[in-house]
């Protein structure tokens, strides 16, 4: 008996056979390694592929690129404003910040060094420049300082939730030193009671993202936060940080 295969299988065959490669470039770096996948997003400086086999997406760099061979109807999947290049534009990222606040002025006289960490989360301003970019964002943190003085609780605890502005400046050698400035508010929490301050922030950092892993960035950084109550609160803060940015591989 011949077996036989209906039209919808050979067709599922044509299918795959004719329109599999529709959708992928081949790319060969500088350094002879060739990468393959599909384009999501393709500028001057940089392009991002996204991977056939896990669909995570990857960022090269125009200057890593010796040779670029583009299938057909790869050049309108480029330009599609699908959810993945939408993801590359904005670039979202989320981020820890472990760090101590030191308190100067008057409120410095009664409170000890304090430590905690800031958790955040900030996205990028779509730009055509690639050379400094603009990111929005909010962070909640927590920090913890003893006390050095009777008039105050044994300990008080700051939970600050900011809002930010980050301007950033973008290098060759992956540096990224940067401004940020924010404001917000800052439950305050005792054993005698509580209270919400109205909040300033400012920083300065340093950023670095290395090409081989360029989904990380890590940074250290050192600002002023300001509390402003009955007795404003003033602190140093320094921070080390990580954050995993979206969009990138």
């Amino acid at each position: 008996m011949k077996k036989s295969f209906s039209p919808w299988c050979i067709s599922l065959v044509l299918l795959i056979l004719v329109h599999g490669p529709l959708f992928a470039a081949t790319i060969v770096l500088k350094n002879g390694a060739t990468v393959r996948g599909k384009l999501i997003h393709r500028t001057d400086a940089e392009l991002t592929l996204e991977d056939q086999v896990t669909k995570q997406l990857r960022l090269i760099k125009s200057d890593q690129v010796r040779t670029i061979n583009l299938d057909p109807g790869e050049e309108k999947a480029g330009l599609s404003a699908d959810a993945s290049v939408i993801l590359v534009k904005i670039r979202p990222a989320i981020g820890l910040m472990p760090g101590i606040a030191y308190p100067f002025g008057k409120v410095g006289k009664n409170l000890a060094l304090g430590y905690g960490a800031m958790l955040y989360s900030d996205l990028q301003m779509p730009m055509k420049t690639q050379i400094f970019k603009i990111r929005l964002g909010l962070g909640v943190g927590f920090f913890y300082h003893p006390t050095i003085s009777t008039d105050y609780s044994p300990q008080l605890m700051f939970i600050p939730v900011v809002a930010h502005a980050k301007f950033q400046f973008i290098t060759s050698v992956g540096l990224r030193p940067y401004i940020k400035i924010g404001g917000g508010i800052t439950p305050v929490l005792a054993s005698g009671g509580s209270s919400i301050d109205p909040t300033a922030a400012a920083a300065l950092g340093l950023g670095y993202v290395n090409e081989k892993i360029p989904y990380l960035e890590f940074f250290i950084e050192a600002g002023a936060m300001m509390f402003f109550e009955k007795q404003r609160g003033d602190f140093i803060t320094a921070n080390l940080g990580v954050a995993y940015m979206f969009g990138t591989r």
